[in-house]
């Protein structure tokens, strides 16, 4: 387990910035997709043949996409916060579906770690094992 530092905190947060901005960048490219006429078109016709609520297909193509890029440009976002050496093929998939989950799924883990933070914070207020990072 990483020592929880000052300089821990600045490469998570540094990371996960820039794999949030990746993950915008992809949300909006494939919006425009979705949003098109074309687009709108193929989904109506995959509900007749399928039915409506039965297939969904746009969360698996943002899936793909991020996995696809994730491994083309041999990203690994627990390697990187955990300085290990070499991307695994489980962390880059897990990375590629936190790049899929688009500013929804950004935001809501960033609030997780905001109260991760906090609650680490708190605890070493509470056990007198504090030390200033000044």
């Amino acid at each position: 387990m990483p020592v929880i530092s000052s300089e821990y905190w600045e490469n998570f947060i540094a990371v996960l910035l820039g794999f949030s901005v990746l993950s915008l960048i992809i949300e909006r490219a494939l919006y425009q997709i979705f949003d098109s006429k074309v687009w709108g078109f193929v989904e109506k016709r995959l509900d007749k043949q399928v039915g409506e609520d039965f297939l969904d297909i746009k969360p698996w193509i943002a899936s793909l996409l991020s996995i696809a890029i994730v491994f083309k440009l041999d990203l690994d976002i627990i390697a990187m916060i955990f300085n290990m050496r070499e991307p695994s093929f489980i962390s880059m998939v897990v990375t590629g579906l936190f790049i899929a989950g688009g500013s929804t799924g950004i935001f809501k883990f960033f609030k997780r770690a905001r109260k991760l933070k906090q609650a680490i914070y708190e605890q070493k207020v509470r056990d007198n094992t504090f030390v200033s990072d000044d």
